[in-house]
């Protein structure tokens, strides 16, 4: 699976140019339009995580999100959380997520990897709610996808979607709720 993880890494790393994961706590001098800077700022701080799963379950955690020094326009998040915590052996998941734009696309593209394996690699358009749909080859239709929403000062929602067969629409699957630490 690491060697998956690493070829997918690379691959996104090929579309973004480099994505480091060297950080800086302010702001810098950054090549973002309006729309974006005003999305990423927004996300960026300390958060404390709330989990909720359709299964049932639940979980909590934290995450810093920073502006990534080596991008002119981007923003990368290192997060911590417990799910299915009600169990006898409750899950421990360390994540990294980087969110670049991409002047020559227009575009927002995320790389998303964790300790339990999971890959996701997305491309969105510049709006709110932000839709990162599973990259797949043109002739396949998205079947998951990530959702940034509800992005307001102090709080926001992170959503795992999967796409219903009938009716066809997108359901959560995953839901945090990030809360912004004072």
């Amino acid at each position: 699976m690491q060697a998956k993880t690493l070829s997918l890494s690379a691959v996104m790393f090929s579309l973004c140019a480099c994505v480091s994961a060297q950080t800086s706590e302010t702001p810098k001098a950054k090549a973002c339009p309006a729309d974006v800077e005003a999305i990423f700022t927004s996300i960026v701080g300390e958060w404390t995580l709330s989990i909720e799963a359709d299964e049932g379950w639940t979980g909590y955690g934290s995450s810093r999100i920073s502006w990534d020094a080596d991008q002119k326009c981007g923003v990368v998040e290192q997060s911590r959380s417990v799910f299915n915590q009600e169990s006898e052996d409750p899950a421990q998941n360390q994540s990294t997520t980087y969110l670049v734009y991409d002047e020559l696309t227009e575009t927002i593209k995320v790389l998303t990897s964790d300790t339990r394996g999971y890959v996701h690699i997305g491309i969105a358009a510049v709006d709110t709610p932000l839709n990162f749909e599973v990259l797949k080859p043109a002739s396949e239709t998205p079947t998951r996808r990530i959702q940034y929403r509800n992005i307001e000062p102090g709080a926001f929602e992170w959503s795992w979607q999967g796409r219903s067969a009938v009716p066809e629409m997108w359901k959560d699957r995953l839901v945090i709720n990030y809360d912004k630490v004072l």
